[in-house]
């Protein structure tokens, strides 16, 4: 027993210490040259598969924190969003090891202490807690998508804000630059829930942070000084795409944006994808903050429930309009909500029991379809449904690369194909299951004209089930030259 133990000890090693030298063999992460993707250094593509824990600094432990994060990753997650200075109690209410971020609340004055023994109090601070979970994350391979503090301490809505000037926000953000330069696994996320320009001068300070973190990573403190954003990647996360207020900035490397909480089939998820791939100067699109499964639809309980199938809805959505990657949240998972804690919104389950929902261990197949083509040259091509692209929740989104197409069928209808459209002399047409990734071939066909695909039943043992919600397909076209 003790040696078989001590074997997967050493495998679990490797396999944390291989996924940590991807990004070490590839180089940094950039935004690709035709300014649509992420990819490293070396050209390599990168799929964003985030995951919600926003409060994962300030309530989870060390030995929880580890338990989550090797779960994400076991289930293709490659990136989780949190928050250092979280919406929640982060100011006021100790984290699991009794520690608060900040000196009487001033984003100056961060509260450290000498040494980091987690057996001395006095030593293991806030700061040393959040250092441990963003370097256990970097020898599993994950991306943290950081953000500084929540958008109401900039942009108060409930009266708590405690960035008020320039120089706070340029100092935060340069004090955790030169805390964390050496982290290759760091994107940074500003904002958080608010507009930027909800406040006067909200914009600015924004970007105050966003300067302090590159000097900061650069080493360097000069407010008024040229300031190099190449070591850095940063995004702005609210509603709206960041693209609104900052698509031109140097800082922002990519937009972000939210299709929220407030009603199911939320069609923002491919409008708004589309809509930033059509800028005249794109940068990268993502939805980073969508319907999370086990939410209530717009809050309330008697709305019904966000399920498996609404959170793949926004994913396909979101990815084939035009984004990146994509950012799956889970209601009691974000807020890490357990017995004893009160729920911040309606819940009815446990935080570790939610992370084998179904709609989590679904998001890989998504992934995993994306990357089984090239992707740095998809486009979003709606001209490629005929018909049956249908409207509101029926919507048909469809992508196509070089000698592939993807066109994701959210509720099972038929859909008319314009061929021709991709390389080749024939297609090999194919059905990917989302509930769990199996591919299914349909045929060959000539690569001219138009075809009409009518999708299966959703398993074998509902096959007459073929329409409706759940009985969503993407069907897959492979040119193939004789």
């Amino acid at each position: 027993m003790k040696r078989s133990f001590l074997f997967l000890w050493f495998a679990l090693l490797l396999s944390a210490s291989a996924s940590s030298q991807k990004s070490v063999s590839h180089g940094r992460l950039k935004v690709s040259d035709n300014g649509h993707f992420l990819a490293y250094e070396d050209g390599s593509p990168f799929f964003w598969m985030g995951d919600t824990g926003w409060e994962l600094f300030h309530r989870l432990d060390r030995k929880e924190a580890v338990s989550y994060l090797k779960k994400r990753k076991e289930q293709g997650f490659n990136v989780i969003q949190a928050v250092l200075l979280s919406e929640f109690e982060g100011l006021t209410v100790p984290n699991a090891y009794g520690a608060l971020p900040l000196i009487d609340n001033d984003p100056s004055k961060l509260k450290i202490t000498p040494g980091n023994d987690t057996l001395i109090t006095a030593e293991y601070d806030y700061w040393d807690h959040c250092d441990f979970i963003i370097k256990k994350a970097e020898e599993m391979g994950i991306y943290i998508g950081l953000l500084p503090c929540w958008g109401e301490y900039v942009i108060p809505r409930e009266g708590r804000a405690i960035f008020n000037t320039i120089d706070q926000a340029y100092s935060y953000g340069n004090n955790l630059g030169k805390r964390y330069h050496a982290q290759r696994n760091i994107i940074w996320i500003l904002g958080g829930d608010r507009l930027p320009d909800e406040r006067i001068n909200g914009m600015e300070l924004w970007r105050a942070m966003a300067k302090g973190i590159a000097d900061g990573t650069n080493g360097k403190y000069d407010k008024a000084g040229v300031t190099d954003y190449s070591t850095t990647l940063m995004t702005y996360h609210c509603f709206s795409s960041s693209s609104q207020w900052f698509q031109h900035d140097d800082w922002l490397d990519f937009n972000m944006w939210g299709s929220y909480h407030s009603d199911y089939s939320i069609t923002k998820a491919y409008e708004q994808s589309l809509s930033d791939w059509a800028v005249s100067d794109p940068k990268p699109t993502i939805n980073g903050e969508p319907a999370y499964e086990e939410h209530a639809v717009n809050w309330l309980e008697n709305n019904g429930i966000f399920m498996a199938y609404d959170v793949r809805q926004s994913a396909y959505w979101s990815v084939l309009g035009g984004a990146f990657g994509h950012t799956y949240g889970c209601n009691p998972v974000w807020q890490f909500y357990d017995k004893n804690r009160k729920p911040i919104t309606f819940v009815n389950n446990y935080w570790e029991t939610a992370l084998n929902d179904e709609g989590a261990n679904q998001m890989k197949y998504l992934k995993n379809l994306i990357e089984s083509r090239p992707m740095l040259k998809r486009v979003p091509d709606q001209s490629l449904i005929l018909k049956g692209a249908g409207t509101g929740s029926n919507h048909c989104v469809a992508s196509r690369g070089e000698n592939y197409l993807f066109v994701y069928i959210p509720t099972g209808y038929p859909v008319t194909i314009q061929m021709g459209k991709i390389s080749g002399d024939s297609v090999k047409a194919s059905w990917y299951n989302p509930r769990n990734g199996e591919t299914t071939e349909i045929g060959m066909y000539k690569n001219s004209g138009e075809k009409e695909f009518i999708p299966n039943g959703i398993s074998k043992q509902l096959e007459w089930l073929k329409t409706g919600r759940g009985c969503d397909w993407i069907l897959i076209l492979d040119g193939k030259s004789d």
